[in-house]
């Protein structure tokens, strides 16, 4: 980055009312957050090793909904943790879900309750961009980020415009949305509109009469409003409602289910007691439905203090309310978040921008349920959750070629698990956690990016490794913070239409959270030994002429024994993707095949799984490679219309195949988590988008 610091000064403080930052903990170069990433392999312009998913992407994949649109990047992995209720967990470089920070515009107030079934709540319709920054401690103000952290960045109102996307597909699937802008005459006032709706049906193409993938009808509604009182003060503020709505089990209708309910003759079994043949019992005894409601709003006001310092204070809260049934035991829960935060950015000389602020994060979460609290008289799983924060950062332009980047936030973190009355905070810890971030130009097309840092997180909630509560109940017995500690580092070249991004990292976890079993009442506590977890990967783009474009993407991850044992889900071990993007004459076709290796499913416990409930029939233990194709072609009428059409997963590859993801334990326990590969069938779609 041939660009002085007092470049960086005058884009981040004199355009303060346009200007918006990609994190809260780095520098936005040139004012604006519309950095287009076109191929894998490019970077945005940042010290930080920041991939960026812009909304061409967004559209390519045809992904209305935040799961979808992040689930195709590399060091990414979206899995499906139950084939029955399907929660979605993201995982960054190979690191468990709730490792994996969500920020809205770089505000931390998702979380690990928040993350199971709210991801496929979240439209695309109004957002602008995903950035991910892969790696331990990746945020100042998200440290929780162990994995790393998606950024989403909104779109902000800057026209006046209306923009409609309808599609309809095989497997139930319907997907509507629409976003309105407008801009005051002068430009200093904006308002943006987004809704939409995302629906399809829950499958079974196995046929044995329980679905191995739910159905889902998300609703989204976002509101942005933004003003510039004077070239400096201006104000931003985005309220957002979402609803997720999953329902699984038996082919039926929930009303159909609670109908034939009997608590006096339960029955869950199959013909011959095997997951592969018809079920016979009752549906009440395989429904899992969860409704989830979630609301977040935030306000952030900028302030030019003078030449060389500008000030940021951001207040956020969410509230996500659950309301499910598992096998036709209710649990509801209440989760809601509070965040603020001052920020100073202040550029103090041509070398030297500084960054400095302190930051809160409160949490809470309450729970009601008949069947467990009421009746069987559990314990609730409500927590108390506080962070408090100081940070301070140095962005160091040392010359042309090389900026480094030191940061250190200072914690304080209390828990607070209100079932337990022994003591007060269970946890209650304060710490200094450093980071490291440098880039060196080797030259004009050749650029290393190395980073290093430590992380923290608090294990909260039973939720994190196991999706639901449990008949038999469960206990939290988690002492000690997980702490990571982690390096990463990039090799990139950007030249002549090719770009290639080499990068390898590492990352260990001491006091891991894992569920033990061994007893009669599970336990969540923190594992005694450390874990790591080394991953590698290359993504290549080309350009071939004009509007051909090429990209492919190899990734490798080796996870140790330990951390493979307290996994409930195995893992992608390798992973590539080869896609093409060809325009030309108003025609786009835009094609990705991603091949999944073979695994050895044995370290991951699945050699307790069983296809019969008299454990005769043991399910594999080797999960072979498969490949998926998605396609899509489009075709611009004019410069208002669009249509197109397209295929996710067009030859229908399917784990139900080869098995069924329903299995009982060498106990004679039965779930729904022996999953390895694809779980929904091809789904054709076709489309009109509107723009005006």
């Amino acid at each position: 980055m041939k660009k002085t610091l007092s470049l960086v000064a005058c884009a981040a403080i004199c355009t303060l009312a346009s200007a918006n930052e990609a994190h809260l903990d780095t520098i936005t170069v040139d004012g604006s957050i519309t950095t287009v990433i076109q191929h894998k392999g490019l970077l945005k312009d940042l010290v930080e090793k920041t991939e960026v998913i812009d909304k061409k992407e967004i559209e390519h994949t045809q992904s209305s909904t935040l799961a979808e649109a992040i689930s195709k990047e590399v060091g990414i992995n979206v899995t499906t943790g139950c084939s029955i209720c399907g929660l979605k967990r993201v995982q960054i470089n190979g690191l468990k879900g709730e490792h994996t920070t969500v920020l809205i515009d770089g505000i931390p107030f998702n979380s690990t309750v928040s993350s199971f079934y709210g991801m496929d709540a979240i439209g695309t319709a109004d957002i602008e961009s995903i950035e991910i920054a892969r790696g331990t401690g990746t945020s100042l103000t998200a440290p929780e980020a162990i994995g790393g952290t998606i950024n989403i960045i909104p779109r902000k109102p800057r026209n006046n415009a209306i923009e409609t996307d309808l599609s309809i597909g095989t497997l139930g699937t319907k997907n509507y949305s629409v976003l309105g802008e407008a801009m005051s005459a002068d430009k200093k006032t904006g308002i943006l509109v987004s809704a939409s709706y995302h629906t399809q049906d829950q499958v079974d193409n196995d046929h044995n009469g329980v679905s191995e993938s739910p159905s889902l009808e998300n609703q989204s509604l976002s509101l942005m409003v933004t003003h510039e009182f004077s070239p400096y003060d201006s104000i931003e503020l985005k309220a957002s409602h979402f609803t997720s709505n999953s329902f699984g089990g038996t082919m039926v209708s929930e009303s159909a289910a609670v109908a034939s309910y009997d608590p006096n003759a339960l029955d869950s079994s199959f013909i011959g007691g095997n997951v592969n043949n018809v079920y016979t019992g009752q549906p009440m005894e395989m429904l899992e439905r969860i409704n989830t409601t979630r609301d977040e709003i935030y306000l952030k006001q900028r302030h030019t203090l003078n030449g060389t310092m500008n000030l940021q204070t951001t207040i956020a809260y969410a509230e996500q309310f659950q309301d499910s049934l598992y096998e036709g035991a209710d649990y509801l829960n209440t989760d809601k978040t509070y965040f603020g935060d001052i920020k100073i950015d202040h550029a103090l000389n041509n070398n030297h921008f500084l960054t400095y602020g302190t930051d809160a994060k409160i949490e809470t979460a309450r729970s009601s349920s008949i069947a467990f609290f009421d009746v069987a008289g559990m314990d609730k799983d409500d927590f108390d959750y506080t962070a408090l924060g100081v940070y301070a950062q140095d962005a160091w332009m040392i010359d042309d070629k090389n900026e480094l980047t030191l940061a250190l936030r200072g914690a304080k973190i209390t828990t607070n698990w209100r079932a337990k009355t022994a003591q007060g905070n269970e946890i209650d810890e304060t710490m200094l956690v450093p980071r490291f971030l440098w880039r060196h130009n080797h030259t004009n097309d050749l650029t290393s990016r190395l980073s290093a840092g430590m992380g923290y997180r608090a294990p909260l909630t039973f939720f994190e490794s196991e999706h639901g509560l449990l008949d038999s109940g469960f206990d939290m017995a988690i002492t000690e913070l997980e702490k990571s500690k982690g390096a990463s580092y990039a090799l990139s070249y950007d030249a002549h239409g090719l770009n290639i991004t080499a990068s390898a990292a590492y990352t260990q976890v001491k006091n891991l959270a894992y569920i033990d079993d061994s007893a009669a009442t599970p336990v969540l506590r923190n594992s005694t030994e450390a874990v790591s977890v080394k991953n590698g990967d290359i993504a290549i783009g080309y350009e071939v002429m004009e509007g051909l474009n090429l990209s492919g993407v190899y990734e490798m991850y080796r996870y140790d024994d330990a951390y493979k044992s307290h996994l409930t889900l195995a893992a992608i071990e390798q992973r590539a993707r080869f896609s093409v993007d060809y325009d030309i004459n108003g025609w786009e076709l835009y094609t990705e095949a991603t091949w999944v290796g073979a695994r050895d499913l044995t370290p991951y416990g699945y050699m307790e799984h069983f296809n019969d409930l008299a454990l005769t029939s043991p399910k594999n233990t080797t999960a072979p490679a498969y490949t998926t194709v998605d396609l899509k072609i489009s075709k611009e009428l004019n410069k208002n219309f669009t249509v197109y059409a397209g295929a996710k997963n067009l030859f229908d590859t399917l784990q139900t195949d080869t098995e069924s993801p329903l299995f009982y334990d060498a106990n004679g326990g039965f779930d729904s988590a022996h999953i390895w590969g694809s779980l929904r069938g091809r789904m054709v779609y076709a489309g009109l988008k509107a723009t005006f």
